[in-house]
């Protein structure tokens, strides 16, 4: 028993970070752990050397966080909905304390490795969960299978489970590539992409691509020799997973189906291969074009979208006239019109900063990083269907796994 209190008082960042990831199918619940990384940074402060590894992180993290929220300030001016900007902007900075927090807190590789090998556990499981509830109509804790999605364990929010599962694959898949037999990375990504498949949200389908492109890709470095090995028989598997899943997936059958129809080419065709977000992306570009310096405001949106809208919108028909689309679908186009032309160089500006503190790394730092900055890279990823960029759930996603990321800065860009 002492021994394990011994070892929770020394390892609680770690647990918090992956209670972080445990606690996102529940509502908001993942705000507490995040919140209380945010919480401890004046305790931390109180140290010297905390406030030595703070400042030097800062040169990092605070030019990034500031393309991110100056635009939000700025937007909040004039937004449609003043109240909700300015609590959204107010509240996101406890993003840069969480952040600096977790620099402190998980600087130690083996601190960011055991959050790491404990979420690639938690993701496995949520893949078998979401089997489970495929064949049997139930998952492992009794949650019946939402009528619309496979939802697992995150019950009534079905669209977050399969984009969300392949968003974090990097850390199971570098868990696994790094301590795993090469036969169990295999698994682990046929695994994955089944879960991903059969949840029928084809954001994550795309997801899923891009992972199996970065990954043939790794395949050729040394390291990687034994991976290489059974690489040949990746594509296999993945057709194996393909059409396994279209056999035993209704869901993922009519995804596919409605995907299809695109080939048609006609707008209708597009509009209804798109679940319907042609709508949406024209309003945002309208909201845009009238608001092109700092747009309609953070998380105004909606309010915005009922005056920008055509009157045939299909989606404010589909609520007789009460509401419309809720953000923009696509990263670029939630940017443009939630902050304007401001957001859209802050969002440049911010990836210019972060590539550039990467390529200061060394590569044993590189390499620690990785897994943070490809699944930060897959959120962001531009060509894809997104959640609401300043939303909670993407917010605290994006902060919490840049935070990981920033923990692995030791002696900052060179």
């Amino acid at each position: 028993m002492k021994f394990l209190l011994k070892r929770l008082t020394t390892d609680w960042p770690s647990w918090l970070a992956v209670s972080f990831f445990a606690l996102l199918p529940f509502g908001r619940l993942a705000e507490i752990p995040l919140s209380a990384f945010a919480l401890s940074l004046p305790f931390l402060a109180r140290s010297a050397e905390n406030r030595q590894r703070i400042r030097r992180v800062s040169l990092v993290v605070i030019p990034v966080f500031l393309c991110f929220w100056l635009p939000l300030l700025i937007s909040s001016f004039d937004s449609y909905m003043p109240q909700k900007s300015w609590g959204s902007t107010i509240a996101s900075l406890r993003f840069l304390a969480a952040i600096l927090s977790m620099a402190v807190l998980l600087r130690a590789d083996s601190a960011r490795w055991r959050v790491i090998r404990w979420t690639s556990f938690l993701l496995v499981f949520w893949a078998m969960d979401g089997f489970v509830q495929l064949i049997f109509g139930n998952d492992l804790f009794g949650i019946a299978m939402h009528p619309e999605r496979l939802n697992a364990l995150f019950v009534q929010k079905f669209q977050f489970f399969g984009p969300t599962l392949a968003m974090l694959s990097p850390l199971l898949l570098e868990h696994a590539r790094r301590h795993w037999p090469a036969w169990a990375w295999v698994a682990a990504f046929t695994l994955t992409l089944g879960a991903v498949l059969i949840a029928g949200m084809r954001a994550g389908w795309l997801v899923m691509g891009l992972v199996l492109i970065v990954y043939m890709w790794l395949m050729h470095r040394q390291e990687n020799r034994e991976l290489r090995r059974v690489s040949l028989s990746i594509p296999v598997f993945v057709i194996t997973a393909i059409i396994g899943s279209y056999l035993v997936s209704p869901l993922f059958q009519a995804r596919l189906e409605q995907s299809l129809v695109i080939t048609q080419g006609s707008q209708a065709a597009v509009n209804a291969a798109s679940t319907y977000r042609l709508p949406i992306f024209k309003t945002s570009l309208a909201m845009f074009k009238a608001h092109p310096v700092n747009g309609v405001g953070v998380r105004a949106f909606p309010k915005a979208y009922m005056e920008y809208a055509t009157k045939d919108d299909v989606h404010i028909q589909r609520s007789s006239g009460k509401s419309g689309a809720t953000h923009a679908h696509n990263l670029i186009l939630e940017v443009m019109a939630d902050t304007g032309g401001i957001g859209l160089l802050g969002m440049f500006a911010g990836f210019v900063l972060a590539i550039r503190f990467w390529q200061g790394f060394t590569p044993a730092r590189r390499n620690e990083a990785f897994p943070y900055a490809l699944a930060l890279a897959l959120m962001l990823f531009p060509f894809n269907s997104h959640f609401a960029l300043y939303g909670t759930y993407m917010s605290s996603l994006i902060w919490m796994l840049f935070g990981l990321w920033a923990a692995c800065i030791d002696k900052g860009p060179s």
